[in-house]
């Protein structure tokens, strides 16, 4: 299998920046698993602390201890700040994956290149 592809399936499956990282570029490599751990760490953040309200209401009685109540409780979307912040941090994590898949492929195009000009001469 080709360097570019095997670089870029594996930064699309186990994680961006690990095309990187197998091809040698290891700033570049952890900068992408950087952005993805800050991403993931923030989003968990938010789903923990919002998690933590609901359990909180339901304690208090104010959130009935069913399905059905929790799930519209989990399912409302806020329309303040929060909810932008949440939108770009998205965003940021699906383009810095799709920019790690992008730069795998292309950096593995450039070794696969030059190992054919090698075997060539």
């Amino acid at each position: 299998m080709k360097k570019s592809i095997y670089a870029a399936l594996m930064s699309a499956i186990i994680c961006p920046g690990s095309g990187q990282l197998w091809l040698g570029k290891k700033w570049l490599g952890w900068g992408f698993i950087s952005v993805s751990l800050v991403c993931i760490a923030l989003l968990m953040n938010h789903i923990i602390s919002r998690a933590q309200v609901i359990a909180e209401q339901i304690l208090a009685g104010n959130v009935a201890n069913d399905l059905s109540s929790i799930y519209t409780e989990v399912s409302k979307v806020s329309l303040d700040s929060q909810s932008a912040e949440l939108s770009l941090l998205t965003w940021l994590f699906i383009a810095n994956w799709a920019l790690s898949i992008a730069t795998a492929f292309w950096l593995g195009a450039k070794q696969d290149k030059q190992l054919e000009t090698k075997t060539a001469d």
